[in-house]
């Protein structure tokens, strides 16, 4: 997607095969119902999902994304060159890192 518009950032949750690529079907549906919208919302959106650390191709630990969920997602968003994010979701861990971020 293209920087400039509005991000979602996509949080995948724990378990041994968990990473960013949790997300490819959603990704791909949100870019289409987006784009074919008519009710004057944003048609197209930056969506970045990312693997917390310690899973997928990230490396550092795994505890990091649990117990520091607001520093870690912060950082994501302003390492992208933001100050806020239209919505940030996340499944299962990603859920809960999200909503005490």
């Amino acid at each position: 997607g293209n920087p400039a518009d509005p991000l979602i950032l996509w949080v995948h949750g724990s378990g041994p095969k968990n990473s960013s690529m949790f997300w490819n079907n959603v990704i791909v549906d949100v870019a289409r119902l987006a784009s074919e919208n008519t009710l004057g919302l944003p048609r197209n959106f930056f969506q970045v999902a990312i693997d917390c650390p310690g899973y997928g191709r990230s490396p550092s630990d795994r505890q990091t994304i649990r117990s520091y969920p607001g520093a870690f997602l912060s950082a994501v968003v302003e390492a992208l060159g933001r100050k806020t994010a239209a919505a940030i979701c996340g499944s299962s861990q990603g859920c809960a890192s999200t909503l005490n971020a």
